[in-house]
């Protein structure tokens, strides 16, 4: 429907300016085509085929269509008028160009073109000549799309002995056969991923994957497979294998693929681009695979479905020690301390319901990575952040927490409404919900050994990605269980005092400072409006709170305070909404990575990061967004030191940083392929290396200079 749409505003456009039918003849100019019907003989042969071509060339920056026109555009058609007998073949088409406009995705060709057809005259043919007949129609498009037609004649003497045409038609056709696809020499299947998009694989063994600089596959027929996709291939010893996704037709899955794979390949003498034309059936064998890029890592290799719950668990633990998480802990920890001298199975209880709140929140966020999944395709840790709105309300609860904390407001009974009974219970919900905040602030971070697992959990069948998030949780609330369950730490703690309520209104500050690193977050996401949204937001709440804290009778006006307050809350609410519009005109104004500093680097793009590695220079990419703590914390502690500058400066590294701040498809694409869910992600290519390193997760200085430095000296 939208291929459809695209093309009718182009009609539509294109209605004051439509070509008017011409007379017949061989050659047809329009105000952006010249087209011309030729004949690679001069003379014919009845019994004898012969090959004619539709040459078009059109205007700079004008192009027509492929017969796949890709999201929008018409193939050029040729309908043939001929004698009695003769018989002309469907064209045969050269290969396409990739055409982007505005983010459309057409297949097409811009310059010249030769359509070539085979004309077949029958062995008794009569007369003295042949007379070819053909009405073409193209469309013709740059920023707006003409439909434009041609009526050709072209008459050619019949002989005994066919003569070919002069050497400069002759070199057309030859040159218009090289960019004809061969058929391919290899075999060819596809799968169906568990999202529902196919997988390409072509079985050419022995290619070496060094000499492949680009690899695209232009599907045959529009709706299999969606052309605005991104493609992202990978080429090995084994074989090709590319990633695509449906299309938008809503047809069950197809028998077979086919199209035409365009490979560019560099040798001695240059670069060479090769096409060949493949059918792949389906092949319901063909499982995907979740990380076809092999990387050296800190992990090792692929991982099994215990090792990964290993790694999630031992994941979850160091979650702990990451900055993001730690105000949170330290909230609790202080409260632990208020439990000293209670009995033991309410401290049990204490634990378990801390517990409770991280399982129910990862097993929550198990849930929506398993929609998400059904319905996208692609999932990945910390993609939430990557909205505005989700980054708006985050700072409103950092904001409301606080408040609690420095003592504005209780959360009691009284205030929630909820009767004595709960109040009596409210020390046990105060821990369920602060393990909620736990995980909610932990989401921006990812620890070592966490990488793995997530790549792996996000990648498999349901039950495997809730047991590795439920065992990710596990981990993040078991210290907090320890203590709870072992009377000799317990013992370890210090007394309860008035210490404790100054160190609850201390931890208010970092609270503070979490609302307002994601108020910078969301700027980063949608411009300076986001400031005005969320700081108004944050007064609208603190003033519901403040109309709720008087304790009165049920009389009228306290129903007023509580609508005033009820008509505050929605309304800071209603701002999330209002940032809807935003990113795009965020993006705009101050660019996809206006969120990090580039000072020093080049920003990431797939093509960069190639001529990068085939350079044989080391390379070094920085995989960082606004909102990952740990990500700005090793910039500040290991890549943007003094010593490590030195480093990178004296041997010669590329350094390309990518920022995930906001959605970023060809970032994502790269995620899956390394089998990594979120960031941070380093990767280092020593010179002259094929394959990556993907370094740790927390990086320090001494590491990093080590890791340049030796990688460096190896090669002198």
């Amino acid at each position: 429907m939208s291929r459809f749409l695209a093309f009718l505003v182009s009609l539509l456009v294109a209605l004051p300016v439509l070509t008017l039918p011409a007379a017949a003849q061989s050659v047809v100019t329009t105000d952006n085509v010249r087209a011309e019907l030729l004949s690679e003989v001069s003379q014919v042969k009845p019994g004898e085929p012969f090959w004619v071509a539709l040459r078009e060339t059109m205007k700079p920056h004008w192009h027509t269509y492929w017969k796949n026109p890709g999201d929008a555009g018409q193939p050029t058609d040729i309908t043939w008028k001929l004698p009695t007998g003769v018989t002309a073949d469907p064209i045969v088409w050269p290969t396409p160009t990739k055409i982007d406009v505005g983010g459309v995705i057409n297949y097409g060709f811009e310059g010249d073109v030769l359509l070539l057809v085979k004309i077949t005259p029958p062995a008794n043919l009569a007369g003295q000549t042949l007379a070819l007949a053909a009405d073409a129609n193209w469309l013709v498009c740059s920023d707006v799309c003409i439909p434009e037609e041609g009526k050709f004649n072209l008459t050619l003497p019949v002989g005994t002995a066919v003569t070919p045409a002069d050497s400069a038609t002759r070199t057309l056709f030859d040159t218009a056969r090289r960019q004809v696809p061969t058929d391919s020499p290899w075999p060819a299947r596809f799968g169906v991923a568990k999202s529902g998009d196919p997988f390409l694989v072509v079985d050419a063994k022995g290619l070496k994957p060094e000499t492949i600089r680009d690899v695209y596959f232009f599907p045959a027929e529009w709706g299999a497979v969606a052309n605005m996709a991104k493609q992202t291939a990978r080429v090995t010893a084994e074989g090709i294998r590319i990633p695509l996704k449906k299309g938008d037709a809503k047809a069950a899955t197809p028998q077979q693929i086919a199209g035409t794979l365009q490979l560019l390949e560099k040798t001695g003498d240059g670069e060479h681009r090769q096409a060949f034309d493949i059918t792949a059936p389906f092949d319901s064998k063909l499982v995907a695979d979740a990380s076809p890029i092999t990387a050296a890592d800190d992990t090792g290799e692929a991982l099994s479905f215990w090792t990964a719950l290993g790694f999630a668990l031992l994941g979850g633990l160091i979650l702990n020690l990451m900055p993001c998480v730690f105000p949170v802990l330290a909230m609790k920890a202080a409260s632990f301390v208020r439990l000293s001298g209670q009995a033991r199975g309410e401290i049990r209880r204490d634990g378990i319901a801390y517990t409770a709140g991280v399982l129910v929140s990862f097993a929550l966020m198990a849930g929506a990575v398993l929609a998400i999944r059904a319905s996208v395709g692609e999932v990945s840790w910390g993609f939430q952040f990557q909205s505005p709105v989700f980054s708006l309300l985050v700072a409103y609860l950092f904001f409301v927490v606080g408040l609690n904390l420095s003592g504005v407001f209780e959360v009691s009974g009284r205030l929630a409404g909820l009767g004595q009974g709960l109040a009596g219970r409210s020390g046990i919900a105060g821990s369920f919900f602060t393990g909620v905040l736990a995980v909610v602030v932990a989401t921006p971070c990812t620890a070592p050994f966490m990488a793995a697992a997530l790549g792996f959990a996000l990648s498999q069948p349901a039950p495997q990605t809730i047991a590795v998030l439920l065992a990710m949780g596990l981990g993040l609330a078991l210290p907090y269980l320890a203590l709870t369950f072992t009377p000799a730490l317990q013992r370890m703690m210090p007394r309860p005092g008035v210490w404790m309520d100054r160190l609850r209104q201390f931890l208010a500050f970092p609270m503070y400072a979490s609302a307002v690193w994601m108020i910078w977050v969301l700027t980063q996401q949608t411009g300076a409006d986001g400031v005005l949204y969320a700081l108004g937001g944050m007064i609208l709440i603190a003033f519901a709170i403040w109309l709720l804290r008087f304790a009165t009778a049920a009389s009228p006006a306290l129903w007023l305070r509580r609508g005033i307050a009820a008509v505050a809350v929605l309304l800071a609410f209603g701002a999330a909404w209002k940032l809807e519009d935003q990113p795009a005109a965020a993006s705009a104004s101050s660019g996809p990575s206006a969120g990090v500093n580039f000072e020093g680097w080049e920003r990431f793009s797939r093509a960069r990061l190639d001529e990068a590695v085939a350079s044989r220079k080391p390379v070094f990419v920085d995989f960082t967004a606004a909102w990952c703590i740990t990500c700005l914390v090793n910039e500040r502690v290991a890549l943007e030191t003094a010593d490590t500058r030195r480093a990178f400066e004296r041997t010669g590294t590329v350094k390309l940083k990518g920022d995930w701040t906001n959605r970023d498809p060809e970032i994502t694409a790269l995620l899956k392929e390394l089998g990594r869910a979120g960031v941070p992600l380093y990767l280092y290519w020593p010179a002259g290396a094929e394959r990556p390193t993907i370094l740790p997760q927390i990086l320090t200085e001494a590491s990093m200079v080590a890791t340049l430095t030796s990688s460096h000296q190896a090669q002198r």
